[in-house]
């Protein structure tokens, strides 16, 4: 069972830090009360430049500033993955991180990025996968991780879990 997403937890930290807590608020949450046997996972995306955690832009002003201060950098995007077992209250946590690079997009290529609406709900108010853009690109790491769900850290999880293989 994936968790919904839901009001993310306040918290102090590097932006390796808030993913993991954020990952683990969201499968604990979403873990608790639902009389389910299957396990929960709570994801978390950040985008981390220098150390400092560009979120999720509340509105297009704020994601023109974080399009404008990324362009032209290379950043990381670390995604924490927390995997919960309701029955037993059992947990596995993984972080895995990507480096990516931001190209300086034309005037015309960041307003058709904004006018898209592609931005809303991302960290760093991009998706690598959004086809309106072109101006982020992989530098490093695995692509589902910039997506916000690495795939074979999801199968790691699970064998740690429940000793599958």
């Amino acid at each position: 069972m994936l968790a919904e997403p839901g009001p993310e937890p306040e918290g102090r930290g590097s932006p390796r830090e808030l993913a993991q807590l954020r990952a683990r608020s969201k499968a604990l949450g979403a873990a608790q009360g639902i009389g389910s046997s299957l396990p929960v996972l709570g994801v978390d995306t950040v985008v981390d430049v220098g150390g400092k955690d560009y979120g999720k832009p509340h509105d297009r002003s704020a994601a023109n500033a974080m399009l404008k201060a990324l362009a032209g950098k290379r950043h990381q995007v670390h995604t924490a993955h927390c995997l919960v077992d309701p029955r037993t209250g059992a947990m596995v946590e993984e972080l895995v991180t990507a480096d990516v690079a931001c190209g300086v997009p034309t005037a015309k290529e960041l307003t058709l990025y904004l006018d898209s609406g592609d931005w809303r709900g991302k960290a760093g108010a991009y998706g690598i996968q959004d086809g309106s853009q072109s101006f982020i690109t992989m530098h490093a790491g695995a692509y589902d991780t910039v997506v916000g769900l690495h795939v074979e850290a999801v199968r790691r999880l699970l064998r740690a879990l429940l000793g599958a293989t």
